[in-house]
């Protein structure tokens, strides 16, 4: 028996702050009564869930579109009469869906040096002073700045068993690791996973996976020296020296500037391929 759903007149539409929901009505259309083996009811139930799967899996509404989440199969008459309700809601559950939320904050770092503006009174300080090094004197000290902290949080529908032992050991061992190729539109280098969470059960698998970004710089200036590229997450060492010079009265004055700059990638920060791991970001 071949069926066709007719969309019959009357629906019911729930409009709440939380949640919009409506329910359409159909009624299964074919060739009736029913002559084939087996349960009836088992035969028509299989065929609506995949034309409603197939051609009414959406519905357009001056408020957006909806997603059909449950379908309700009412049998009337035996194998001659069968309606259903299908509810639809702003809500995606199909496998592949997926939410991003993206959470920008204000980190803390710690910087020793940066590009020297300016130095007064005049006359008492050395000529290139100490080149954008944070120094009182006796040590450098440092001072606390604030940064671009970026998160990326994505709530991801898998299909059943995709999260197995191995896939979830794949994805664990890259927590902390910036990625090597480009993932989420970000280049080599400037995105690390930060953990995550993953649920499964017999109907659905689900996780959610953080990311840490840091963006990839070129052309900086540290203390008079230009560095010509830093990937992401690689650290700025600046090496001091002690020098000295002549403020304008003749004076001469110690200083500790800059002598050079290294880029240090930390133990743990190694970078790994991330698209052939998830399965999903890549490009």
């Amino acid at each position: 028996m071949a069926l066709t759903l007719e969309l019959i007149t009357g629906s019911d539409m729930t409009l709440d702050r939380d949640n919009l929901t409506i329910v359409r009505k159909f009624r299964a259309r074919g060739t009736l009564p029913y002559s084939g083996g087996g349960d009836c009811f088992d035969a028509v139930s299989s065929q609506v869930m995949g034309l409603i799967n197939m051609s009414y899996f959406t519905y357009n509404t001056p408020l957006g579109t909806l997603y059909w989440n449950s379908i309700q199969l009412y049998e009337s008459y035996y194998a001659q009469l069968y309606e259903i309700g299908v509810t639809y809601s702003p809500f995606n559950k199909q496998v592949g869906t997926y939410l991003v939320r993206v959470e920008h904050a204000a980190g803390m770092a710690k910087a020793t040096a940066g590009t020297l503006i300016a130095g007064y009174p005049t006359a008492s300080r050395p000529a290139g002073g100490n080149g954008g090094v944070i120094w009182n004197g006796r040590e450098v000290v440092g001072v606390d700045v604030p940064f671009n902290e970026t998160r990326i949080v994505i709530s991801y529908r898998h299909p059943k068993m995709f999260l197995n032992h191995a896939y979830l050991r794949a994805v664990g061992a890259l927590v902390g690791h910036p990625n090597s190729d480009t993932f989420l539109g970000y280049a080599p280098g400037e995105i690390a996973y930060a953990g995550g969470n993953a649920t499964e059960s017999e109907c659905e698998a689900s996780a959610e996976y953080s990311f840490e970004v840091s963006r990839n710089e070129t052309d900086l200036e540290v203390g008079g020296i230009t560095i010509d590229a830093k990937t992401g997450f690689d650290v700025i060492s600046p090496v001091y020296k002690w020098s000295t010079d002549e403020d304008g009265g003749g004076n001469t004055k110690a200083v500790r500037a800059i002598d050079y700059i290294e880029i240090i990638r930390p133990r743990g920060r190694e970078w790994r391929a991330y698209a052939s791991v998830f399965g999903w970001g890549g490009g």
